[in-house]
């Protein structure tokens, strides 16, 4: 009889924290966002063997993120950025990211806070005028790792604050001097990494474990 007693109040306990958890197993949770980062780049044009170096601000908007939780501490989801690297004196340079990302909620038992720390890889793309006739195009992977801590004002809406680095991969660049195309088989390179903040609002819905207090 007591050996029952206690499986029923362990039993109670579990779900009383699982309902008390931010972020779960069937958590849906999405955020829309914009910010800003410092970025370094470099790389090498082969039409007159310049290196290419410097550091500037980007830009990002949107940042969508999307998710489902797998685990009660693991979430699974894609995201996406639109980034704008600066302006030269022919013209802006812009890229997008979308990854696959793993999201780790190590701070979640608590209704009204979520502290997801990830990774993902996914694909990028950058373009961008080097000066008045050449251009540079650039695509190929990209690596991210955030901490985004969440606040929820409510059961459904909040918002995120989230601080990361990106580290693009690019293998496959292309550079264009007028009507000539130089490739990575010329020697074209294109490097670019850095930091980043973001902030922007967020919202979750709990899937499984409802009751009339959810």
């Amino acid at each position: 009889m007591k050996t029952k007693f206690f499986i029923l109040v362990a039993i109670a306990l579990l779900s009383s924290t699982i309902h008390a958890q931010s972020f779960k197993f069937g958590t849906i949770a999405a955020d829309a966002g914009l910010g800003f980062g410092v970025y370094g780049i470099s790389g090498y044009s082969p039409v007159n063997g310049q290196n290419i170096t410097g550091a500037g601000i980007v830009g990002s908007l949107p940042r969508i993120n999307a998710e489902f939780g797998v685990l009660r501490f693991l979430g699974v989801g894609v995201s996406y950025r639109r980034g704008t690297y600066g302006k030269s004196s022919a013209g802006k340079a812009r890229g997008s990211d979308i990854l696959l990302r793993a999201n780790f909620h190590l701070a979640n038992k608590k209704e009204k806070f979520d502290l997801p720390i990830g990774i993902g890889y996914g694909f990028s793309s950058f373009i961008g005028d080097l000066n008045s006739t050449q251009y540079v195009h650039a695509k190929g992977g990209i690596l991210n790792i955030h901490v985004s801590p969440h606040i929820y004002f409510g059961k459904y809406v909040g918002m995120f604050l989230s601080v990361g680095y990106n580290k693009h991969l690019f293998n496959n660049v292309e550079i264009k001097d007028g009507g000539k195309y130089y490739t990575e088989a010329d020697g074209a390179t294109w490097r670019m990494g850095g930091v980043y903040f973001e902030f922007g609002v967020s919202g979750r819905f709990h899937l499984f474990n409802k009751d009339k207090k959810d």
